[in-house]
């Protein structure tokens, strides 16, 4: 388990190099000029939930319609629209991990408020990235989720309260189709015992308390099948923190 991550100096040079030779683009509106513009952070602002009643964090619990089976309490920053739904997805599908630094502040404020909304003021708290496909990791070259909540986490360092630690402890123990071609009742099959706790990190996750993370929460379909597989492992209390959520959730 790590506190938080520490970027790598061949990527910070290969990325320094890229700048030279091709020109930056915004990862919200593909402008020329910078990575993530001016009018495009304006644009963010107006999505977030705000900060909920009695939470610290940024951003409300929100419930996906219909409810599946076991799905923890769910706190998300903001509507997953565009130029938010734009940036998650150049980050995650396009190879734009340098927008990172746009998505860590509004997953930060997602864990925090899902954290102090579970009354969680002390002792270790493990943050639990979704798992990847393996498809998917031999795909994209990294798991970028993961280090997005180590990025988050870094933020949080200096904070009171739990001591937070990300445990990518979770994995697909058999073969899942891409989940953003399926309907509500598809999604749901297409996970369906498919996901693990690993070998190794069993000892780990029982009896602790975990917060479970992922980009966007559309039926809630992968954070009831990632939560059901912690409980079964022993996990001693399950809630999830998103970046985005759809238009099919609600406060």
């Amino acid at each position: 388990m790590r506190d938080h991550s520490r970027g790598s100096p061949v990527l910070a040079a290969m990325g320094a190099l890229t700048d030279l030779v091709l020109p930056r683009e915004c990862g919200g509106c593909l402008r020329a000029g910078s990575s993530w513009c001016a009018r495009c952070r304006r644009a963010l602002a107006t999505l977030s939930f705000g900060p909920a009643t009695g939470n610290t964090g940024g951003g409300p619990w929100v419930v996906p319609h219909p409810v599946p089976a076991g799905l923890p309490s769910v706190h998300a920053w903001g509507v997953y629209a565009d130029p938010l739904r734009a940036v998650v997805s150049a980050w995650k599908d396009v190879g734009r991990r340098d927008l990172v630094g746009v998505l860590a502040p509004l997953l930060t404020a997602s864990v925090s408020g899902a954290v102090a909304g579970a009354g969680w003021g002390d002792g270790v708290v493990l943050v639990v990235p979704a798992p990847s496909s393996g498809r998917a990791v031999r795909a994209r070259g990294d798991t970028p989720i993961v280090a997005l909540c180590e990025a988050s986490l870094e933020q949080l360092a200096d904070r009171a309260g739990p001591a937070l630690r990300v445990a990518p402890a979770l994995r697909h123990v058999r073969r899942v189709a891409d989940q953003s071609g399926l309907g509500t009742g598809e999604r749901r099959g297409n996970l369906s015992d498919a996901v693990a706790v690993k070998p190794l990190w069993r000892n780990a996750i029982r009896d602790r308390r975990c917060v479970l993370v992922d980009d966007v929460v559309t039926t809630g379909a992968t954070l009831a099948e990632a939560a059901r597989a912690l409980r079964e492992a022993g996990a001693r209390g399950v809630v999830a923190a998103t970046i985005a959520a759809t238009q099919r959730t609600r406060g």
